[in-house]
């Protein structure tokens, strides 16, 4: 046993040794495993958020035609020492990528964009920001990652190393929409110094404007209601291009007077509103859509400022096939009152005792009129619309018919009203039967517009009145591009000697705010009033003559409520329920 005893040994010190030297290897390699995980998930945390911009500028840029960026940013030498700038793509400015303007975002870094948004005099000292070049779209974060290996450290501002030279071919530039199958392919500079950009079908094309393959941006700053008589083109393709010119303010054009243009998509619109509601459009205008219609999405028709349309049907691919309508924005109320335009020999202080404005008590002493006419009540609830809403609608076409017969001089039975686009226009129409009781008639048709529809308890249809149609008219007289027409809409408008209508909506020139034909193609009735059995009727008709007033868009003339004629038309206006 003692022997046995004294056998059993402890641990040799060289055990011992080598021990702990494994152990410090062990812990050496879970630390620097433990770094690698810490830097790996590091730089995926920067590569996720670039992709994520990229993913979301590019759905901005779609939409608007410009980056979501507007704060200059200039701290970019360590982009420069760190050799991920291409010389040849990131050539324009860099700007501070404004996280607001996109939904949906949420990232790893970028934070002191928070700080940057209330302090842009000194943009360029924060770096936990992320920046793009306005002409490559490259996303690089200005702090950067670093990640030490082997005692070096290197930073990652993107998720590259080397530069970015693939060939890029932007949408747009300076806000211009490049067209399909042409390359932007630079910048040209006329004797007086203004600059124009020029694309070609040929990407590698070094500037020539010489050149036919190469085409020039041409401003267009007022809209056109021809096309240029340097341009040939066929006579199919001139609605299309002036609707283009007019949307885009602009087109390209070669050294031979040859064009090419934008088309302008008419077939996007939203999901169906299923209650009144408002819309925001980018500029940050308001409109409300009534329930079970559709709100346009496409370029031009989809901005307060312009005419924002809404339809109350679409087909399988998309396209309108319903009644469509145009907002008219009535911001300042106490400017929605009737005004002087048109035939001055009308009193239009009193000529429309229907159209009694709608007041609350106020501190002069105007009040809501008690009365029991049905007439002024519908006026009343109108303005009160109006008021409450800012704005109405008013119909994008002149009324017309569903059928495929014009109407004539013996129609005496009614036809289904539409406002739609190429429709026969639904003339030999009287104001009424009943001036009393306001019944029968274009009155009559607008008031039961709605009857049949299923927003019918979400909005009020009804014959234009009369402050209704001076609202457009000085809607139209604040836009300094289209203001002209308000004098002169001699041009806006079917004119013919011989009074012969074209369909609804026919021609792209007679448009204005998104409306067709307020200059003529058929005078239209209203509720305004003259004496006590005529009532007025408003813009031109297409009999007008160069040298008569009613050539115009603010006309007013008179007539007897049964008076019937080819040109005797109406429009439908729409206000909100409350």
């Amino acid at each position: 046993m003692e022997n046995r005893i004294k056998q059993e040994k402890g641990i040799t010190m060289i055990a011992l040794v080598t021990t702990v030297m494994v152990l410090l290897i062990l812990v050496n390699v879970l630390v620097y495993n433990a770094q690698d995980t810490i830097h790996i998930q590091a730089l995926n945390d920067l590569y996720s958020d670039i992709e994520l911009l990229r993913d979301k500028v590019s759905e901005y840029y779609n939409e608007y035609g410009s980056i979501p960026a507007e704060i200059e940013y200039t701290n970019i030498n360590q982009l420069k020492e760190a050799n991920v700038l291409s010389n040849v793509n990131d050539t324009g400015n860099f700007y501070i990528i404004d996280l607001e303007a996109m939904k949906g975002i949420t990232l790893n870094y970028g934070k002191e964009y928070e700080n940057v948004k209330n302090d842009k005099a000194n943009a360029n000292n924060y770096t936990d920001v992320y920046i793009i070049n306005k002409d490559s779209h490259n996303i690089f974060y200005a702090q950067g990652i670093g990640i030490k290996q082997n005692d070096i450290t290197k930073i990652y501002y993107t998720d590259y190393t080397e530069p970015d030279n693939t060939t890029v071919d932007l949408r747009y530039i300076d806000g211009i929409l490049i067209p399909e199958g042409y390359y932007y392919i630079g910048k040209y500079k006329d004797i007086q110094g203004n600059e124009s950009i020029v694309i070609s079908n040929n990407k590698n094309e070094e500037i020539d404007i010489t050149n036919p393959s190469q085409y020039v941006w041409e401003k267009q700053i007022s809209n056109l209601d021809k096309v240029p008589d340097t341009i040939e083109m066929p006579e199919e393709q001139k609605d299309e291009f002036i609707k283009s010119v007019n949307h885009y303010k602009g087109y390209f054009k070669n050294s031979t007077n040859n064009v090419v243009y934008l088309p302008v998509s008419e077939n996007k619109w939203s999901e169906v509103y299923t209650k009144n509601a408002e819309y925001v459009d980018k500029n940050g205008d308001s409109a409300y859509i009534p329930k079970g219609f559709r709100v346009s999405l496409a370029e031009g028709t989809n901005e307060i400022i312009n005419g924002l349309v809404i339809t109350d049907e679409i087909d399988s691919e998309g396209n309108s096939i319903g009644n469509e309508f145009v907002w008219v924005p009535v911001n300042d109320f106490y400017e929605f009152e009737r005004d002087n335009f048109g035939n001055n020999t009308i009193d239009f202080t009193t000529a429309e005792p229907t159209e009694l404005k709608y007041y609350e008590t106020l501190s002069n002493g105007r009040k809501v009129d008690e009365t029991t006419s049905q007439s002024i009540q519908d006026a009343q609830k109108m303005y009160k619309s109006v008021k409450t809403y800012k704005g109405f609608y008013i119909g994008r076409y002149e009324t017309g018919i569903e059928g495929n017969t014009a109407r004539t001089s013996s129609s005496t039975t009614s036809d289904t009203p539409v406002v739609k686009k190429n429709k026969y226009i639904y003339n030999y129409i009287p104001w009424g039967d009943n001036l009393t009781e306001e019944t029968g008639g274009a009155v009559g048709l607008a008031k039961d517009f709605i009857n049949e529809k299923e927003y019918k308890n979400n909005v009020t249809s009804t014959l234009c009145y009369g402050v209704q149609w001076d609202a457009i008219m000085k809607w139209i007289n604040k836009d300094t591009a289209i203001k002209y027409v308000i004098e002169d809409s001699s041009t806006k408008g079917n004119y013919n000697p011989n009074g012969q209508l074209v369909m609804s909506g026919n021609y792209e020139e007679y448009q204005t705010k998104n409306i067709y034909d307020l200059a003529g193609n058929v005078s239209e009735w209203t509720m305004e009033s003259y004496g006590i059995t005529q009532k007025v009727q408003r813009g031109g008709n297409a009999r007008a003559t160069e040298s008569e007033e009613v050539k115009n868009i603010i006309n007013r003339e008179t007539n007897e409520i049964n008076y019937k004629a080819e040109t005797a038309g109406f429009r439908i206006a729409l206000y909100i329920n409350e």
